[in-house]
């Protein structure tokens, strides 16, 4: 699956007429949406910084070693484990012309449960693009010990953050206005079950210190290599920077700010 996606920036002062805008031109009010993203990194090859360097007339790889050294070099990403925190008896206040919830918080975090899931995205298409393009997958996952299990498939545990915000929907467009808060670290064995923050989020701290949000557009296309849909995504997407231009400036990322890959200085141990 792919993702076609355009990104923009929106201040802490302008965050619910961004949400009045969008309420209006979706036609819908908006989906608050509080996520705990679980950070964790692949694990180099066992063996791998054993293998010799090239350079140097000692050291020239043979065409075979070169391509093993390459091929587990390659390939080393960053995923999360993303829990939507699922409200079963949300409370709200009606404020103007949207409806959302009080303090960006889970009301009653006794009665919340999370559904989790395994997020990979790679790092977007290079070159010039009209519109952010990369490859995701997205898996759900059941109950158990998460850690254990991305534990067997050499993936540890780094860190963890909260993303509060509000969906919108255009047809197959998603609209996500959000913002990212700190999470107390804990060890990995408690990074699943820990959720006593939930309780609290409005004393959480954001991780941009001027309060602002972040606006993406996005479409997950099935076939994002197939030109027809690949054009549809890109147009319906432009559209939207278009309608909303008097907003929020829309634009594809910045591909470095999302890169997903571990940086080469840490595969060496």
């Amino acid at each position: 699956m792919h993702e076609f996606a355009l990104y923009g920036q929106v201040a802490r002062d302008d965050h619910h007429r961004m949400l009045q805008q969008l309420a209006g031109y979706t036609r819908m009010q908006p989906q608050d949406t509080v996520e705990i993203h679980l950070v964790f990194k692949a694990r180099p090859p066992a063996g791998l910084d054993q293998i010799p360097s090239a350079g140097g007339s000692q050291g020239i790889l043979g065409p075979d070693l070169l391509k093993i050294k390459n091929m587990l070099n390659a390939g080393i990403y960053y995923v999360q484990v993303i829990g939507e925190v699922m409200q079963n008896q949300p409370e709200s206040v009606q404020n103007g012309d949207t409806v959302m919830t009080n303090g960006n918080g889970v009301s009653n975090p006794d009665k919340s449960t999370v559904n989790w899931t395994l997020d990979f995205k790679d790092t977007p298409d290079a070159g010039k693009q009209a519109v952010s393009t990369r490859l995701i997958s997205r898996t759900p996952l059941g109950e158990g010990n998460l850690v254990g299990f991305l534990a067997a498939f050499d993936y540890e545990y780094v860190s963890r953050y909260l993303v509060v915000g509000s969906r919108f929907y255009d047809h197959d467009t998603t609209l996500f206005v959000h913002k990212v808060l700190r999470l107390p670290q804990v060890s990995s064995e408690e990074a699943i079950s820990d959720q006593s923050f939930l309780s609290n989020i409005s004393e959480l701290q954001d991780l941009d210190g001027s309060g602002g949000y972040i606006v993406q557009a996005s479409i997950d296309v099935v076939d994002g290599n197939n030109p027809e849909l690949k054009e549809r995504a890109s147009r319906q997407l432009l559209a939207i920077k278009e309608a909303l231009k008097q907003a929020v400036d829309l634009t594809p990322g910045d591909r470095l700010a999302l890169d997903t890959r571990l940086p080469v200085s840490a595969r060496r141990t």
